[in-house]
């Protein structure tokens, strides 16, 4: 019991101390890396990944993923989506009515992220391989068939 509580203190101290240490705020601590766009009609899965350093990663695997909601959150606000997983590297969202039906097409209408993201892959259900695109702040203008 005594080692586990140690334990705790010592990742809660380093965790406080590392934004410090590193010389930036705690935001520049969750970086992505990437993001999957699978379009499948009006809906969409996106696959997040992230990095968030060594020290947080610890964070998260004791007291849970909660504390990387809020990037999250900010990140897509302009979207509306239910969370299908998250843990230290991923955040898996279904992102409801991205896409609307428009004579035997769906289309997409770009949509502002909260942030630039570097790499995004964009796959829609009547192509074999996914679209990538770099340093983008909103989601490309989008049409498929499903």
């Amino acid at each position: 019991m005594k080692k586990s509580i140690i334990v705790i203190f010592l990742v809660l101290f380093f965790a406080s101390i590392l934004p410090i240490s590193e010389g930036a705020s705690a935001n520049h601590t969750f970086e992505i890396t990437s993001l999957t766009i699978n379009f499948d009609k009006t809906n969409a899965i996106f696959i997040v990944k992230y990095d968030i350093g060594q020290i947080p990663k610890m964070y998260l695997l004791l007291f849970g993923s909660k504390s990387i909601e809020p990037q999250v959150r900010d990140l897509f606000s302009n979207f509306d989506y239910d969370i299908v997983k998250m843990n230290q590297d991923e955040t898996i969202l279904k992102v409801k009515n991205i896409s609307r039906l428009e004579k035997g097409f769906y289309l997409h209408d770009s949509r502002k992220f909260g942030d630039t993201i570097n790499t995004i892959f964009v796959t829609t259900p009547d192509s074999p391989r996914s679209k990538e695109y770099f340093n983008l702040n909103s989601t490309p203008d989008t049409f498929y068939r499903s």
